[in-house]
């Protein structure tokens, strides 16, 4: 209890001293109060000078710049206000606004006036404007630390507030609280007031009078009553720097119930019994069976992964004297030697019948796409684009070589995302500005192997069914890591995917027979179905396919797999896929 009462309070007095330093760096700033003076100025001629209110705003995104400067990008902050003595405020945080407000009737607008400087923490307070987190997301409330602005004459001009949410502030007595259980966490601040629990209603017991009355000792545990007889045993800490307690509560039944003497005596002799009767049951056991022992460990050796694992080749001998055993050791050698053996023969062939299948799959892609490009260059004939049927012609020859080719059956997110490319230059050289399409691919997914030509069917998809609408017709193409999969999204703004067609098309893609498919294949039709084929030929159970239809006009499918850093060596991905894995 007294780690935990000090992890508590060590972590409570490392976020305050985070917003402390927050506003002390606001407060010591010269560019914050040289522009939020300037501010003031222009704020309180905004009403009758339009020009004045132009500034004030300008003046208002500097302040709001300054300050995400200084709070970094990851919001060290809920929000900062910077108050005038009039009223006005600059907000910065997750929001940036200007507005006044009767600063009289804020609750710490008096006692920060009297400290003259000083910080000042409110109690927990609900700002239903801020978003919360954690355990917070239902309390909505929020801490803030704020001081006054004085000027080189110790006069005020001005009050900065800083505002945490208490779920940040929180956190690690929260989960503490929640791993030690019986446990109960009760934090006072300065002015004698409980901060947290900030969820529910505060106890019938003041802890911090009844440690007070008891006299009790920082860090030191002790059992102390309550006025309705409960009988706790309590600890707590004090954190100096800003006069809060942190006091730490758990049921004496809940302690000492486990050391009742009676059970504990009668225990140890039951069980020092029980270990003795094991021990001699266990010395009698291991002079008998020794020799079926070292079977049972030569035995225990023969694994699935020691089967397929080519360094471990041989199992050790059980070395029995007993001449049965010494053969039934020899046979049991032997069939393991068949079995690895047996085993690496299937594991290839089952390796290369899915290379076949894959192969399978793409190569319907190949014909289903030159069908479409062909199409494509005779409706281009027909409108006399000569020298566009040239460009095009040239882009698809390199793509052809691309797509026909059957040597790799993964590449690079970065090749494919390049030969994508040539192919929606080629059809904006058809649509010219009737098509914008936006490729918005993540860094570190560039390098990921993917399988080939994944991408290209719903591309095509898009162009034949999402594309009956009005132009401009827009495509995106987004990729990224969500755990240890790559993610890949194409969206349209057809819009056209009704929910009863997506929940059509997913039910028919859950029942596929994947054998009968593959014998089954044809040229049309083939588009999505044969992505839904190939990853989960590919990565079985792990495959990722979703359609999403719920944003207005826009048709979003999100497909992909785990991340492979290397070309796979095999093609048993689905059964040999693990976490962070390198290759097949």
């Amino acid at each position: 209890m007294e780690n935990v009462c000090s992890s508590v309070g060590n972590s409570v007095e490392t976020q305050l001293d985070n917003l402390s330093s927050i506003s002390m760096n606001l407060v010591c700033s010269k560019a914050i109060r040289t522009n939020f003076r300037e501010f003031s100025d222009l704020y309180q001629n905004s009403d009758t000078s339009p020009s004045d209110l132009v500034a004030s705003q300008k003046k208002a995104r500097e302040i709001h710049d300054i300050i995400t400067s200084m709070i970094g990008a990851y919001q060290n902050a809920s929000a900062i206000n910077l108050y005038t003595l009039d009223g006005s405020y600059v907000e910065s945080g997750y929001f940036e606004l200007t507005d006044a407000v009767n600063l009289a009737k804020q609750p710490w607008y008096t006692p920060v006036m009297k400290l003259n400087g000083h910080k000042y923490i409110s109690n927990p307070t609900v700002h239903m404007d801020l978003p919360a987190q954690g355990d917070n997301q239902h309390a909505q409330k929020f801490i803030s630390i704020v001081r006054l602005f004085l000027d080189s004459n110790s006069q005020p001009e001005g009050i900065v507030e800083v505002i945490q949410d208490c779920g940040k502030i929180f956190s690690l007595t929260s989960r503490l609280e929640s791993q030690n259980p019986g446990t109960s966490v009760y934090i006072y601040n300065s002015r004698h007031e409980l901060v947290y629990p900030y969820q529910s209603q505060a106890p019938t017991v003041n802890f911090y009078t009844l440690i007070a009355d008891k006299h009790a000792h920082e860090k030191a545990s002790r059992i102390v009553a309550t006025d309705d007889g409960q009988q706790l045993l309590s600890t707590y800490q004090e954190i100096p720097d800003y006069d809060w307690t942190v006091v730490l509560t758990k049921p004496r039944a809940s302690v000492y119930d486990s050391l009742n003497n009676f059970r504990l005596f009668f225990g140890l002799i039951g069980s020092l019994s029980i270990l003795l009767t094991l021990f001699i049951c266990f010395y009698i056991s291991e002079r008998l069976t020794a020799p079926l022992q070292k079977l049972t460990n030569a035995t225990g050796k023969i694994t699935i992964d020691r089967v397929l694992d080519e360094k471990k080749v041989n199992l050790t001998s059980a070395d029995s004297n007993i001449k049965e055993i010494s053969q039934l050791c020899e046979s049991i050698r032997n069939m393991y030697e068949k079995l690895r053996s047996t085993s690496q023969e299937a594991l290839l062939s089952r390796s290369e019948e899915t290379r076949a299948k894959l192969q399978a799959t793409q190569f319907v892609i190949n014909p289903h796409f030159l069908y479409n490009c062909l199409t494509n260059i005779s409706v281009m004939a027909e409108e006399s684009m000569n020298a566009d049927i040239i460009h095009m012609c040239e882009s698809l020859c390199d793509y052809f070589r691309y797509i026909s080719s059957s040597r790799d059956m993964f590449v690079t997110l970065d090749e494919e995302i390049f030969y994508t490319r040539c192919y929606l230059e080629c059809m904006q050289m058809r649509y010219s500005s009737e098509l914008e399409y936006t490729l918005d691919i993540a860094e570190k997914t560039r390098q990921y192997y993917i399988p080939k030509l994944i991408i290209q069917p719903f591309v095509e998809n898009s162009f034949k069914y999402a594309f009956n609408i009005a132009p401009p017709w827009k495509l995106q193409i987004s990729s990224s890591r969500e755990g240890n999969n790559w993610i890949l999204r194409v969206q349209d703004n057809g819009g056209t995917l009704s929910n009863e067609k997506k929940q059509e098309l997913m039910d028919l893609y859950k029942k596929l027979d994947m054998n009968k498919e593959l014998k089954s294949m044809q040229v049309g039709g083939m588009g999505l179905k044969n992505v839904y084929l190939r990853l989960k030929l590919l990565y079985g159970d792990k495959a990722i396919f979703k359609i999403e239809n719920t944003l207005p006009q826009r048709t979003i499918f999100i497909f992909g797999g785990p991340i492979m850093t290397e070309p796979p060596h095999s093609f048993l991905i689905s059964q040999n896929t693990d976490t962070g894995m390198t290759g097949g």
